[in-house]
């Protein structure tokens, strides 16, 4: 079971002002094995530098037993017992304590982790008051600790889903940002748009073979389009970084509030070096109708989670010119055929901003 943190996005942005301040701060405390205060916490908890390394300290409430684990970016200690310099003006008491440290390497972008590690251990002490403590250590885990391979993969269909949204826009001046990732990680397609359900495939290779699940695009699939991306890791190319950096900076898209969060949880989800070494080049976008490409029209009831590799290369392709006139497919939608529905978003947006 992994702990999920409510709320967290309004967190993010007051602590992430405040990152480069705190990375100086550590780096200039003494190294001498004493734990030292950075930023009080709710709830008894905090945070404190100690040779480098930066702690989450919280109150052993819930009487973990000593345990210790060490993983390449993190440690965690339970039941230790703390004790303060000077009592009388110490905000935290004498006694048994839990802690998380996250190690900050020369290796990593240590400003993203630093960054991410306090918005979340400020969101568990703000919303669990620092209860389920390893179940918290776990899901830290998980975020910091993605197998090199998976990474990579990750980077790869970040990189794709983000040139799409630049490609659509230079293309068409239309903003994907608002549809993309509605339900954050867990959404079951990659862009839910009011005229299609757009699901990324993206490969570095010349092959048209992507793994497909086939409830996920085939299961109520009129609306849904797949996209094929072919990227190139070329020397000549753009880091994921630049890529984010140039949406973010345009003030015509990419404006929302839920697309920076996004952003930010899959980048968690890439190793941070990478991020800003690896470059590609956009060679390919192509459009298919699931309807199109479904080789499997009628599945047996007993069967359950299908997935295979389909390769796309005989299938008829469309054009996102396509993709858009859908909507316009049945009349009796009520929606006026010369209007696209990002025009409409914007025209029923209630403070007269743009999407």
């Amino acid at each position: 079971m992994q702990y999920t943190f409510p709320k967290i996005k309004f967190i993010s942005l007051k602590i992430m002002i405040e990152t480069k301040k705190l990375l100086e701060k550590i780096q200039s405390i003494p190294q001498d094995y004493t734990l030292y205060l950075l930023e009080t916490f709710p709830c008894g908890t905090g945070l404190f530098a100690s040779n480098g390394k930066v702690l989450y300290l919280v109150p052993n409430k819930e009487g973990c037993t000593p345990l210790s684990i060490k993983t390449d970016y993190l440690c965690v200690e339970t039941n230790i017992f703390v004790s303060a310099f000077n009592p009388s003006v110490s905000s935290f008491a004498d006694g048994y304590y839990n802690y998380v440290e996250l190690q900050l390497s020369a290796l990593n972008d240590v400003e993203a982790n630093l960054n991410a590690f306090v918005n979340l251990c400020l969101a568990h002490a703000t919303y669990t008051h620092g209860e389920d403590f390893m179940q918290f250590f776990d899901s830290l885990v998980s975020l910091f600790q993605l197998p090199r391979e998976q990474q990579y993969k990750n980077l790869v269909g970040l990189m794709g889903e983000l040139l799409l949204i630049e490609y659509v826009y230079q293309n068409y001046n239309e903003d994907l940002s608002p549809f993309w990732h509605t339900d954050g990680t867990s959404s079951r397609l990659d862009f839910t748009c009011p005229f299609a359900n757009l699901e990324i495939k993206t490969t570095p290779s010349d092959s048209l073979s992507f793994t497909i699940k086939h409830n996920q695009l085939f299961v109520d699939s009129k609306d849904n389009v797949l996209v094929a991306v072919g990227i190139e890791e070329n020397n000549s190319g753009r880091t994921l970084e630049e890529v984010i950096t140039r949406l973010l900076q345009d003030p015509q898209i990419c404006n929302g509030m839920k697309f920076s969060v996004n952003i930010e949880k899959e980048k968690r989800r890439i190793s941070p070096s990478e991020i800003n070494a690896r470059r590609f080049v956009l060679r390919k976008i192509n459009f298919y109708r699931a309807v199109d490409i479904n080789p499997f029209v009628n599945v047996p009831d007993c069967v359950e989670n299908l997935s295979y590799k389909l390769n796309l290369l005989s299938f008829p392709k469309i054009t996102f010119d396509d993709v858009l006139s859908s909507i316009n497919i049945q009349s009796d939608n009520n929606i006026p055929d010369q209007q696209s529905p990002f025009k409409q978003l914007r025209e029923v947006d209630a403070e007269g901003k743009e999407w």
